[in-house]
């Protein structure tokens, strides 16, 4: 048989026919799974509503008809299957899937009992679903209100220490779920006049004192497995804790719901119940998939911030329409305006006290210029410029309540950057440039943060001062090590110039004095010959130790000073000098020398320029050489060749400072300021 054209993905095996459609071994896996769980998310609800149905036509069998329609069952499987398909390897979608699972087992199972006993008498079976009835409500209800709380969001313990309370729950779960399965429990007789299957007779004196005293174990579980989640949310980056706020916040809205309702008897709240428990599992799909839903701060600032403004103002009202029913029944139709007059009154400024409350307890600052003050404060007291960056950082993604936020910082060398991140900003986040005297130092990029909660332009100013300080302080340690490596190669090149031509230049000299002087005697006319060629080496020793001592420094600085060498060198009409050049220290002379000398050059060789000012300040505490050309000027991006690399770190070695920037009417001007320290 012939080869059959292969399938992308599938291997074509000589012989045998590739069939279309046939995907790996992982793929079928997936589908599976997928099948599996959606499968189980369709019957959960199916069975829930089979049993309310059982529940219906055996209604003359219960004492206590307690089987409804749950909404952890028809929407919890639903919840977890989503989830799996994404997310398989994670616990927290399994434990939604599964809870939502057993509890539709266990309604079913009960159910169909009572439905079977009514219809048949004596069925077989009919006391076996009654037995799984009894005990699979405990791998239901544990599982969603107290083994959920305790590993969401990621599916583990918050820290070893809680692993106690994990073995309490699966203890509790498989203990009383195996003694409800062999006790003869008074409630299972009490439903179906059955007795179970599985029995023992010894527990029945037991039983009832167990599940008396079983609910206070139940209770401390749910509650230590909601308190894991303040130490997790405690402990948590930014990311973690909005994860829980999702579900903390779902959870809180339930709960109070359910007081309201127990204090009150609301209707209203009864019929919205199924929607407050819907949010349990939207918050935990926004909480594991993390899609772009992180405003649940915002959700529960507004509602924290609203919800008790509508309780006080209320509690203000009816106050004032008592008082004036009790003190001055006569107002009549007139307290109701009154009372609301009032309410208006203290509205506003009741909200912001509330609203800064709230704000104080979110670690959220409104106030912009508070945030910018956090920030200086952040660069002024920090050590190390990388780390203040890196605080700063932080501290701009709280603020503006973004996903992620990075500074890329670029280092001044060609391509090379040094990026400072908080969370993962996300393909398209928003770019701002972070401009030092209109040098582009760094690129600030933000993802999803909250609508109207931008000022970043006055945030990214001062954050262009520490991408600054952070280059800086990368030139810097370049530039020393640098100076130090340039330092070495010079010590290493004037020794190998002494050893390799003034060392063997003298000891030339030395044995030809010691020849001549053995034949001063015998031959007094060789000694003549022998006296010239000691000259001539003598003056190329000379020679050789004058090169030597002008490149350590110029000559010309020794015979006319830093402004007479300069005009020698440029030109009488290039160079201006304000105030005596007298009493500099050596290394500031040569420093300026030298970079004056290369920025001159430069101009004159690569800028092109007809006209080049060198100007020399002397200030109380400082020199400062200033290099103005009208040439073609600097490019937009300019790389530091040798030249200027070299200008830079002069002026660095005597703790100095050199920019070079483009003039604004065309041109370069270099800026160089050396430390000068006044003798008393």
């Amino acid at each position: 048989m012939p080869d059959v054209p292969n399938v992308p993905g599938v291997p074509n095996v000589p012989g045998v026919p590739n069939v279309p459609g046939v995907r790996d071994s992982p793929d079928r896996r997936r589908t599976a799974l997928a099948v599996l769980v959606w499968t189980g998310a369709v019957l959960a609800p199916a069975g829930n509503v089979l049993a309310v149905r059982l529940t219906d036509l055996s209604a003359s069998t219960w004492t206590d008809p307690f089987i409804t329609l749950d909404p952890t069952v028809m929407l919890f499987p639903a919840a977890g299957a989503f989830l799996i398909t994404r997310r398989p390897r994670l616990l927290v979608p399994w434990l939604l899937w599964g809870g939502g699972i057993a509890g539709s087992l266990f309604y079913l199972t009960f159910g169909a009992a009572h439905w079977l006993h009514l219809t048949s008498p004596g069925a077989a079976v009919t006391p076996y679903l009654a037995w799984a009835g009894m005990w699979l409500w405990l791998w239901h209800v544990p599982v969603l209100t107290s083994l959920l709380s305790l590993l969401f969001p990621d599916g583990r313990l918050p820290s070893r220490r809680w692993r106690p309370v994990l073995y309490a729950n699966l203890a509790l779960m498989v203990g009383h779920s195996l003694f409800l399965g062999l006790a003869p429990d008074p409630e299972f007789e009490s439903q179906l006049p059955l007795a179970n299957p599985f029995g023992v007779e010894a527990l029945r004196e037991i039983s009832p004192a167990v599940e008396e005293h079983i609910g206070l174990p139940m209770m401390v579980l749910i509650a230590l497995g909601i308190a894991s989640l303040v130490f997790r949310y405690r402990a948590g980056d930014t990311e973690l804790r909005r994860q829980i706020a999702w579900y903390v916040g779902a959870l809180a809205v339930l709960l109070g719901s359910w007081i309201l309702r127990e204090m009150t008897g609301s209707w209203l709240l009864k019929a919205m119940e199924t929607v407050f428990i819907a949010g349990l599992p939207l918050s935990i799909i926004a909480a594991v998939l993390r899609h772009r839903l992180y405003g649940i701060d915002v959700v529960l600032n507004r509602t924290l911030v609203y919800g008790s403004l509508v309780a006080l103002t209320g509690a203000v009202y009816f106050v004032l329409i008592w008082l004036a029913g009790v003190l001055a029944s006569d107002l009549g139709r007139g307290a109701g305006p009154v009372a609301a007059l009032a309410v208006g009154t203290v509205f506003h400024p009741l909200r912001l006290r509330l609203q800064g409350v709230v704000d104080r307890a979110f670690a959220v600052e409104r106030d912009p210029y508070r945030v910018v003050d956090q920030l200086g404060r952040i660069g002024q007291g920090a050590h190390d410029p990388a780390a203040a960056l890196d605080e700063a950082v932080t501290v701009l993604r709280e603020v503006l309540g973004a996903t992620g936020v990075d500074v890329e910082v670029h280092t001044g060398r060609a391509g090379t950057t040094r990026v400072f991140a908080c969370g993962r900003p996300e393909p398209g986040a928003r770019q701002v440039p972070l401009l030092w005297h209109a040098e582009r130092v760094g690129t600030l990029r933000v993802s999803g943060a909250r609508p109207g909660r931008e000022p970043m332009a006055v945030l990214a100013r001062h954050l262009a001062e520490l991408a600054h300080a952070v280059r800086l302080t990368a030139d810097l340690r370049r530039s020393r090590e640098r100076i130090r490596s340039t330092r070495d190669e010079e010590r290493r090149r004037l020794g190998r110039e002494l050893h390799d031509g003034l060392g063997p230049a003298l000891t030339s000299v030395t044995f030809a004095l010691d020849e001549a002087r053995r034949r001063l005697d015998t031959d007094p006319g060789a000694v003549e010959e022998l006296l010239v060629r000691i000259r001539g080496e003598m003056i190329a020793t000379i020679a050789s130790v004058r090169e030597l001592v002008y490149g350590l420094r110029p000559p010309a600085l020794d015979d006319l000073g830093l402004e007479g060498a300069l005009r020698a060198f440029a030109g009488e009409t290039a160079v201006t000098a304000d105030g005596s050049m007298d009493g500099l220290p050596a290394a500031v002379e040569v420093a300026a020398y030298r970079i004056a000398q290369e920025a001159f050059t430069n101009a004159r060789r690569h800028a092109r320029a007809a006209t080049v000012v060198v100007r020399l300040r002397r200030l109380p505490s400082e020199l400062r050489v200033e290099v103005a050309d009208d040439g073609v000027g600097l490019p937009e991006n300019p790389v530091a060749g040798v030249g200027l690399t070299s200008m830079r770190e002069r002026a660095a070695e005597v703790g100095g400072s050199c920019v070079i920037r483009r003039r604004p009417g065309g041109g370069t001007e270099v800026t160089v300021r050396l430390p000068v320290e006044e003798t008393a």
